[in-house]
């Protein structure tokens, strides 16, 4: 934000395009669904000391190590929004960090140095604890890019309805308490992971309290567009399965109910099928689970 700049770079439509170079490291940048694929076909193009890094929204890290090795993933979250306009025009919506991390925990000599790489885009995290990044993430995320790929609109306009910002805190407070259940030790993205978790029984103006600091959150990030609502509008797929519905099936293996992201994964897949549109409107079915 408040800085434009032009960067020429070298370009190769696919990888069979690539003139047989072999490479330390690969970024894969790309929507979830085919991180799998595209991680089998990388591997042939990597050193064998080389190693590629997940970027994706939702949790892809497990599926990706079974096809290619748990030694050949890093993990990385990228903590800032980012909206593309059309190929190769970018904006960047919010401030924030990188996180990267070892999928086992530990800090690796190749993490600290993609770290050093990736602070010439932003600043970078090292975490030792790479998988309570990721949910923590993930309960951004819920809010972000599900609410927005719903309701059409960035997160300012959604949290500036009171209504929806009751949802979002039961949302939020679904994926917190699932992760905790599974024995995730949440680590801070943005901010202190419970800073919009609403407990089960709530003390005396607690309700209160984290509706403001959901009105503080609006105005702060108010401009960021969910990216699923982008891939929507562009007719493709979404990554609700392994965002939502990654909650769901965790959900379930420990017995934590998870109702509004149910009812998420739910009318997704209706506009994914073309049963429903996306509007606003929306929220007024999905705050009825709550009520």
């Amino acid at each position: 934000p408040g800085e434009k700049f032009v960067l020429k770079a070298r370009a190769f439509p696919t990888l069979d395009d690539l003139p047989g170079l072999k490479f330390d490291l690969s970024l894969l940048l790309m929507k979830a669904h085919p991180v799998v694929e595209v991680a089998r076909r990388t591997v042939p193009l990597l050193e064998p000391w080389g190693y590629m890094v997940t970027c994706q929204n939702g949790i892809v890290e497990d599926d990706v190590a079974r096809a290619v090795g748990k030694k050949r993933v890093v993990s990385a979250i990228v903590g800032w929004g980012g909206t593309m306009h059309a190929p190769g025009v970018y904006e960047k919506t919010s401030p924030g960090s990188i996180h990267v991390g070892e999928l086992d925990g530990g800090l690796s000599d190749r993490v600290q140095e993609l770290g050093s790489v990736l602070e010439s885009v932003a600043p970078v995290v090292i975490h030792k604890n790479i998988r309570g990044a990721l949910w923590s993430k993930l309960a951004i995320n819920s809010i972000i890019t599900t609410l927005g790929a719903l309701t059409g609109e960035t997160l300012g306009t959604m949290l500036a309805v009171k209504r929806i910002r009751e949802v979002a805190l039961v949302l939020y407070s679904e994926v917190v308490g699932t992760a905790e259940a599974s024995g995730v030790k949440l680590e801070k993205i943005v901010a202190h992971p419970k800073l919009l978790y609403l407990p089960p029984d709530p003390f005396p103006g607690e309700r209160w309290l984290k509706d403001l600091l959901a009105r503080i959150v609006a105005r702060k990030y108010g401009r960021l567009r969910s990216s699923m609502l982008q891939s929507l509008e562009r007719g493709r797929k979404s990554e609700i399965d392994f965002l939502n519905g990654y909650v769901v099936r965790k959900a379930r293996e420990v017995d934590v109910a998870v109702p509004v992201n149910e009812a998420l994964v739910r009318m997704i897949k209706q506009i994914e099928a073309g049963d429903r549109e996306i509007r606003m409107q929306n929220m007024d079915e999905l705050a009825a689970v709550i009520s």
